[in-house]
């Protein structure tokens, strides 16, 4: 650290190159305060900015609404009844082997890694 400055030294001497000019702080704050702009007046809201976050609030308590009546309504024609199921279920086995058109063979095969 201290060769360092020592080099800085003799390369650049005793004198600062980084000086402020002569008075340069002397009216400073008010130059710079001569510079700031303006202050603006507020800007008032409209009407439908100031009513958003309620509009927002409505709209969620809406969808809750629909979502509950949805989900509790009772409708009897949309509800399947257990009486109506009367195939077992060997028949959608049966339809299925139909529509692959395989046999008992083809199906054993499946089931045993022979195939």
């Amino acid at each position: 650290m201290m060769n360092e400055e020592l080099y800085i030294k003799s390369r650049m001497g005793d004198k600062n190159p980084f000086r402020v000019p002569e008075g340069y702080f002397d009216n400073f704050a008010a130059d710079l305060m001569q510079k700031l702009p303006e202050k603006e007046k507020p800007v008032k809201k409209g009407l439908i900015v100031r009513l958003r976050p309620l509009m927002y609030a409505a709209a969620c308590l809406m969808v809750a609404i629909f979502t509950a009546a949805v989900f509790f309504s009772h409708d009897d024609a949309a509800t399947p009844e257990v009486a109506s199921i009367s195939q077992p279920v060997d028949s959608y086995v049966d339809e299925a082997a139909d529509y692959l058109m395989a046999d008992n063979m083809d199906i054993y095969a499946c089931l045993t890694s022979d195939y």
